[in-house]
């Protein structure tokens, strides 16, 4: 308990009560983690106040600083929301418009990319594929076994320049992208004359007194009180310290404190400082043209949680994980950093919300919710599940095998997963119960999940894997070329299998159906042909990055 610190600020009967049970509650959920290993800070804001707050672990293991409210971690994603802020801010100031293309300001981007609106931007609606992916499929040097980003932001600009198409038309979809909160970044500095860190300094952070919150911007850049970040290719896995090399700013680049960020819940929920349409327009979910309203706002997801409002973000990097939740209609907001990924952050801030919300502000539970209970099944039952499922929005491909009595959700090339059965067509993780599968039965040979978790909603669908024999799969067995991205692939045979030659390694290419296939659950290629029939190329997706066009080289 030496690095287990606890604060209790005397409050009248109910918040004390409240804050009471989480203490006992959050001290249980952090018991997993080894105080003497990289921890969580842990803070709980209601009425104004830090009402409560947990650090446990260490904050740098080379020097043995245990982690605090004073200590800073990247935030990652959750920085979108800070940057988001500096753009609706220029739009008050009328230095900018949300309808502006991006072609006011960046004449050197393609007519697709140009057309996108700033707006688009900010609810990732815009269809630009995620710099990260495309480096990522390069295989290039700015990516590192992590899969994190390690060069600067004209590296970004290269590849973002380049591209001519787009994931899908802009504002059809919604497709999550840090390229848009990246470009957001740079029309705040082509706007002002200023980096993003010294607008957001200057307009945001030193107006709320976050005088310990900043966005990094160089590589290597100081930042006191700074926590370390550590990785492993496993939960039990050796630990090694992650030193980041990127400086690339308005997608996730601030790092801050558990006693800043209550600055910034403060004015989530009073509005103080910024004026009621600064957050009006913060707070406005994104539109797809054809009218349906989307959960993502400008930095910020909406949702609900047991029935309870909850506008949050979360952000995850090598290192480091945090989530900001807040609940307005309670003026209760939950704020957890971590500088180690493999913590259930998520987990930890619903089980902490849960506890808060008075039984008299739960709802009412209907007979469905009810029915939410682990129960047994028929192996015939538990058969209906089993498949292999594309997920429409991520592209990711996943499959649910039965062995005996127990369900199993498999990731390609991943880790496993328990299921675990709350009604005919309702499954849970075991280690993930607040995520919830709900399928669709009517036609067995096209079933359909929606995954929800919290303000998070997926859909897959189910597919049959198609058989092509060697005469088949050697159709396929060409030399494809990307103009954009300056990047060929060889499609070969080998072991009687088709092959995809990415991250050096050589993945095995699976039929999902005629001129489809998958590539470790993450890849889709589908192929094109000619009038006559003979193949000329194909499309790949990727994760975040859609419809990239190779064309067969002859």
């Amino acid at each position: 308990m030496r690095h287990l610190i606890i604060i209790l600020i005397a409050f009248p009967l109910f918040t004390f009560a409240q804050s009471f049970d989480s203490s006992r509650l959050v001290d249980s959920i952090i018991s997993e983690i080894d105080p003497k290993g990289p921890g969580v800070a842990i803070g709980i804001v209601q009425e104004d106040k830090l009402s409560f707050s947990v650090a446990k672990g260490m904050a740098n293991l080379d020097y043995n600083l245990p982690i605090s409210n004073s200590t800073n971690f990247r935030l990652s994603s959750s920085s979108k929301q800070f940057t988001a802020a500096c753009i609706i801010l220029l739009a008050e100031q009328k230095r900018l418009k949300l309808e502006d293309e991006l072609s006011k300001f960046f004449p050197e981007f393609s007519e697709n990319i140009g057309n996108v609106t700033v707006r688009q931007l900010l609810n990732h609606t815009s269809g630009i594929r995620d710099y990260m992916s495309l480096l990522m499929l390069k295989g290039s040097r700015q990516m590192d076994f992590f899969n994190s980003f390690i060069g600067e932001d004209r590296d970004i600009m290269d590849v973002v320049s380049n591209q001519k198409g787009l994931s899908f038309d802009s504002g059809v979809e919604h497709s999550y992208s840090n390229t848009n909160y990246w470009i957001l970044g740079e029309i705040v500095g082509k706007i002002t004359g200023k980096s993003l860190g010294d607008y957001a300094k200057a307009n945001i952070f030193m107006p709320l007194k976050m005088t310990n919150t900043s966005y990094v911007e160089r590589t290597g850049q100081l930042v006191p009180n700074r926590a370390a970040g550590y990785v492993s290719e496993c939960p039990d896995c050796p630990r090694e310290e992650y030193r980041f090399q990127a400086a690339t700013v308005g997608d996730g680049g601030v790092v801050s404190s558990i006693d800043d960020l209550v600055l910034w819940e403060n004015e989530f929920h009073n509005q103080n400082l910024f004026s009621k349409k600064f957050w009006s327009m913060m707070l406005t979910n994104g539109m797809l043209e054809n009218g349906k309203e989307i959960s993502y706002a400008s930095g910020l997801i909406k949702g609900e949680q047991n029935g309870q409002k909850m506008i949050s973000h979360s952000g995850q990097n090598p290192g480091f994980s945090s989530d900001l939740i807040r609940f307005p209609d309670h003026n209760l907001s939950i704020i957890i950093l971590a500088n180690q990924n493999w913590y259930d952050i998520r987990s930890y801030a619903m089980q902490i919300a849960n506890s808060f919300f008075p039984p008299k502000d739960k709802p009412k539970k209907s007979a469905e919710n009810q029915k939410l209970k682990p129960i047994k099944l028929t192996s015939v039952a538990l058969d209906k599940f089993v498949g292999d499922y594309r997920f429409i929005e991520t592209n990711e491909h996943r499959t649910i095998k039965r062995n005996q009595n127990q369900l199993f959700y498999v990731r390609n090339n991943g880790p496993t997963s328990k299921l675990v059965p709350l009604g005919e067509n309702k499954l849970t993780f075991e280690d993930r119960p607040n995520v919830i599968l709900t399928f669709d039965f009517k036609n067995i040979q096209k079933k359909n999940i929606v995954w929800n978790d919290g303000p998070i909603t997926l859909h897959a669908e189910s597919y049959t894997k198609t058989l092509l024999d060697i005469s088949e799969l050697n159709l396929f067995s060409q030399k494809y070329r990307n103009d954009e991205l300056d990047l060929e692939f060889r499609l070969k045979m080998e072991d009687d299998q088709l092959v995809f030659p990415i991250f050096n390694q050589k993945l095995p290419l699976e039929a999902v159906k005629k001129d489809e296939f998958n590539a470790m659950g993450m890849f889709t290629l589908r192929f094109e042909r000619s009038k006559t029939g003979k193949i000329i190329g194909f499309n790949l997706d990727a994760p975040r990055a859609a419809n990239i066009a190779f064309t067969k080289i002859e």
